[in-house]
C-alpha cells in the first residue's frame, strides 16, 4: 500500500575543489554531463553537490566549471562506500582566467599514465613527530601551525630519497594530532615534512595537466606519477618548463 510518502535517495556527493589550493570551488556556473547527458545536482555549498534519485550505474562524467578546465572522469560505484558514495575532483584553473594569480600548467601525453600530483618541499605545513598504527592518528610539530582540514591532502615527505608518501587526513582530534583513512606504510624521520598536495588531471588517452599558482616565490616541484602500477619521481622547475615531459 502507497503511504504517500516520497522517498530520497543519495546516489552520489562530488566534491569539487581546485587543484592547486585544495580549496573548494565556490563557482555557481557549473555543469554535470553523465554519459553525454546534463544531469542536475543540488548544490550544499563549499563546492558539494549531491545526485538525487539518480540512479548507480556506473557512467562516465563530465564537470564543466567556469575558470576551470573541463574533467571527465570515470563513476564505478564497486570503489566508492555504499553507505555514501563520494568523489572528490581536483580541477585545473584555466591559464586564461583573469582573476587571481598566474597559472602555470604542464601538459603533456604519457600513455599509461593513471595519477599525477606534487608538493613543493621547501614550503612545509609542518612535520611529523609520530604515528600510532592502531589508532592512525599522527601527531605533529609545532601546535602553532595548524594543519587547514579544508585541504585534507598532504605528502609525507622522504627528503633523503626525494619521494613522498600520500597522506588522507579523516579528522583533527586536536592542535596536534590527527586521524588518517589510511596507515602511514613506509619508514620516516622524525621532524620529516608534511607539504600540501597539488593534483594533476589525466585523461584516459594518457594525456595529462599539471598546474601551479605563480605566487613570485621558487617554483621547484616534486612530482610523483604512476605509469602502469609504476610509481615514478621527478624534479620540476615550472619556472622554466621548455623540454619539460614526463617519461
Amino acid at each position: 500500500m502507497d503511504d504517500g510518502r516520497y522517498r530520497v535517495k543519495l546516489d552520489l556527493m562530488v566534491r569539487v575543489m581546485d587543484a592547486t589550493t585544495g580549496d573548494a570551488i565556490g563557482e555557481k556556473n557549473i555543469r554535470f554531463i553523465k554519459d553525454k547527458a546534463p544531469v542536475k545536482a543540488e548544490s550544499r555549498g563549499e563546492g558539494c553537490y549531491i545526485f538525487l534519485n539518480s540512479g548507480r550505474e556506473n557512467c562516465l562524467m563530465r564537470i564543466e566549471v567556469y575558470g576551470y578546465e573541463p574533467t571527465e572522469l570515470d563513476i564505478d560505484y564497486e570503489k566508492l562506500e555504499a553507505g555514501l558514495p563520494e568523489i572528490d575532483v581536483f580541477l585545473i584553473p584555466s591559464e586564461k582566467q583573469r582573476a587571481g594569480q598566474r597559472v602555470i600548467t604542464l601538459r603533456g601525453h604519457l600513455p599509461g599514465l593513471e595519477k599525477l600530483e606534487a608538493l613543493h618541499p621547501g614550503r612545509p605545513v609542518t612535520g611529523i613527530r609520530d604515528f600510532d598504527a592502531k589508532k592512525r592518528t599522527m601527531t605533529v610539530l609545532s601546535p602553532n601551525r595548524r594543519m587547514n582540514l579544508t585541504r585534507q591532502y598532504y605528502g609525507l615527505l622522504h627528503a633523503d630519497k626525494d619521494t613522498f608518501e600520500d597522506i588522507d587526513i579523516k579528522e583533527e582530534i586536536d592542535s596536534k594530532v590527527v586521524r588518517l583513512r589510511e596507515p602511514i606504510r613506509e619508514e620516516f624521520s622524525t621532524n620529516a615534512p608534511i607539504c600540501a598536495l597539488v593534483f594533476g588531471q589525466v585523461n584516459s588517452d594518457g594525456s595529462y595537466m599539471l598546474a601551479v599558482r605563480d605566487d613570485g616565490r621558487d617554483l621547484g616541484y616534486l612530482v610523483k606519477y604512476i605509469v602502469k602500477g609504476e610509481t615514478r619521481y621527478k624534479k620540476i622547475d615550472f619556472r622554466d618548463l621548455s623540454g619539460v615531459t614526463l617519461d
